[in-house]
């Protein structure tokens, strides 16, 4: 019980007594323009015990100086090039020191409230190693957003399914879910236990290899809806707002990561079948963009292949590794994917991206 003399120091200590560190990772590239609605939505943010970190991935923006200038309480890890999303996430969890480590990108604007129900969520589900939250579109408050959105999940071949993209939010999904991929909440120690992203993946799938592997070693990962998150959404690997597909040479790696992700995470029959069915879809995508005289997305297709051709004997090491950590069967996991969503099913729905 707190003592009603007690100072608002003293409160205050109680309080993070109480509630676990958070440390809460930005990632920066060039983003000194994104910088203060994000920093400001951070720093009121209602629960009472959380760091910042700042991770610059090389800028030179002033992004640094600005931050040094106006917001002292925040730590700055700064790197001296872009190491990518991946290797820069990875850069600020190994100086956190909470027991949880958020991990967001700059140009987001984060609900005051949005902290204490991931918190809550994993204090209470000791199963639970991640945790997602809602993402609204940051210029459509009422709209999802068309990156994370309502929760993401791969099909069995690793195509990525986001739920709710671009829709009126009406309450739809408001209801605690089991989903595949992650990017918002972590529990550290678990989180390096499967060794945090694979800083191979430069764009791309580095969260959804991330929460496979969760699954593989008997944890699961949840979308809670009442932890609201602003996204400005995509417009960096577009050519502008709204395209239809990433820029080629993000395209290229999104095509090359989802290979890797399939042959580390599978037992080998169904990492075979998966394989074999993702090639085809490769190469009939490749066909339809060659017809449609996109030949810049075609000839990426074929360089991910190339790729994994010439690197296999590398990622089949990775594999192992992997597997080496498993105590969860496929068949197990394959209950948290969703039917096929790929290029063809796209396709034939109008929306080929």
């Amino acid at each position: 019980m707190i003592d009603a003399n007690n100072t608002s120091s003293d409160v205050n200590k109680v309080n993070k007594e109480r509630y676990p560190l958070v440390s809460i990772v930005v990632l920066n590239y060039n983003g000194k323009h994104h910088l203060k609605t994000c920093l400001d939505s951070l720093l009121r943010t209602k629960y009472p015990n959380f760091e910042i970190i700042l991770v610059d991935n090389g800028s030179t923006d002033g992004s640094v100086e600005f931050v040094q200038q106006n917001y002292p309480t925040v730590k700055i890890v700064r790197l001296s090039k872009n190491i990518y999303a991946a290797g820069g996430f990875m850069a600020g969890a190994i100086i956190a020191k909470g027991k949880y480590v958020a991990l967001l990108n700059n140009d987001i604007e984060a609900d005051e409230n949005w902290l204490m129900p991931l918190v809550e969520i994993l204090e209470k589900m000791p199963w639970v190693a991640a945790a997602d939250a809602k993402y609204m579109n940051f210029y459509e408050r009422n709209r999802f957003d068309d990156a994370a959105a309502a929760g993401r999940w791969i099909d069995y071949f690793g195509n990525n399914y986001t739920r709710g993209v671009r829709e009126i939010d009406y309450g739809q999904y408001d209801k605690l879910t089991y989903e595949f991929g992650v990017s918002t909440i972590f529990r550290r120690d678990t989180f390096f236990k499967v060794g945090g992203f694979d800083t191979s993946f430069l764009f791309g799938y580095e969260d959804i290899d991330l929460g496979w592997r969760l699954y593989l070693i008997g944890y699961k990962v949840v979308y809670v809806p009442q932890s609201i998150i602003y996204h400005k959404g995509g417009g960096s690997s577009r050519e502008k707002m709204g395209a239809p597909r990433a820029k080629p040479e993000f395209y290229y790696l999104i095509k090359h990561n989802r290979l890797i992700m399939l042959v580390k995470n599978y037992e080998v029959r169904n990492m075979l079948i998966a394989l074999f069915v993702t090639t085809i879809e490769y190469i009939l995508t490749a066909m339809y963009f060659f017809l449609t005289r996109q030949n810049v997305y075609g000839v990426q297709i074929i360089r991910a292949l190339i790729y994994i051709l010439k690197n296999l004997r590398k990622i089949v090491r990775k594999r192992a590794l992997v597997q080496s950590l498993r105590v969860r069967k496929d068949r197990d996991i394959r209950r948290y994917m969703v039917p096929y969503s790929g290029d063809i099913w796209k396709f034939l729905r109008g929306i080929q991206r």
